[in-house]
């Protein structure tokens, strides 16, 4: 059993305080960054779906941070908590306590990868497979910081690798941030990247990847959110399921249609 008493923030620069969530999601994103840019050069190199430069998409990368940031904000705020930060409307913007949900950055960013790709007529579904090919690796890495920070814990067990989060109080918990750190994201992360691998960069633009990640991230936000502390406010009364497993559905079904689609259209085609 551990006890984690470790301080969320990581060091002061001039009276400014540095939180390691910060530190944390900073390295994500620019680990998701490095490895998309790198699967574009190689799908630029060997595959006939339009993709962007390197430099348009650097000016992509950036914007889709800003605009995952907001989305994950306000998906957090509208499905998760949404009466507090209607009590507390500065909290709104403290990033550093937290309060990030996946479900809302990955629909502002696909709305805005359609959007860039419509407006520069590029492949969609390529700029997507890349975006979950590599996010899935900022994912798993993101995970970290909410064990650093000591939210979203799970369930009071007995289990000897149960850990005592000390700003929470003193009851032996699930890690279950770490749970979902590795299924789903570092294992999802080495499935696509040995798809990629195994098929090269041919297999970009058309969906597969994205379709694997849909399915393998919310078949583990399912299943682990069985084991994490969640508000009574958050369930589904008539369903007993938590809101992240209902959004997890949503996407579970969105990655079997697009593999469904992929797969009607090639027939037809054929």
């Amino acid at each position: 059993m551990i006890i984690w008493n470790i301080s969320p923030i990581a060091f002061s620069i001039l009276g400014i305080q540095i939180y390691w969530y910060g530190i944390i999601y900073a390295i994500s994103l620019l680990s998701s960054w490095s490895v998309a840019t790198w699967v574009l050069r190689k799908v630029r190199n060997i595959s006939l779906v339009s993709v962007p430069s390197v430099e348009v998409f650097d000016k992509f990368m950036f914007f889709s941070i800003i605009w995952m940031l907001v989305g994950a904000r306000l998906g957090h705020i509208l499905f998760f908590d949404l009466e507090y930060y209607l009590q507390n409307p500065l909290e709104v913007v403290m990033l550093r306590n937290g309060g990030l949900a996946f479900h809302g950055s990955i629909l502002t960013l696909a709305c805005y990868t359609y959007s860039f790709c419509r407006k520069h007529n590029l492949a969609w579904r390529a700029l997507l497979d890349i975006l979950c090919l590599a996010g899935s690796l900022g994912l798993g890495i993101g995970r970290i910081a909410n064990f650093i920070n000591q939210e979203l814990y799970g369930k009071i067990c007995t289990s000897d690798f149960a850990v005592i989060f000390s700003l929470v109080d003193h009851m032996p918990r699930y890690p279950i941030q770490l749970f979902e750190s590795f299924f789903e994201g570092f294992l999802n992360f080495w499935v696509l990247l040995l798809i990629f691998k195994l098929k090269g960069g041919r297999i970009i633009g058309y969906g597969v990847l994205t379709s694997i990640f849909c399915i393998i991230y919310s078949s583990a936000r399912f299943i682990t959110e069985f084991y994490k502390e969640v508000a009574t406010e958050q369930y589904f009364g008539w369903l007993s399921l938590t809101v992240g497993q209902t959004l997890s559905i949503a996407l579970f079904l969105f990655g079997i249609f697009v593999i469904n689609y992929r797969k009607s259209r090639d027939e037809s085609c054929s």
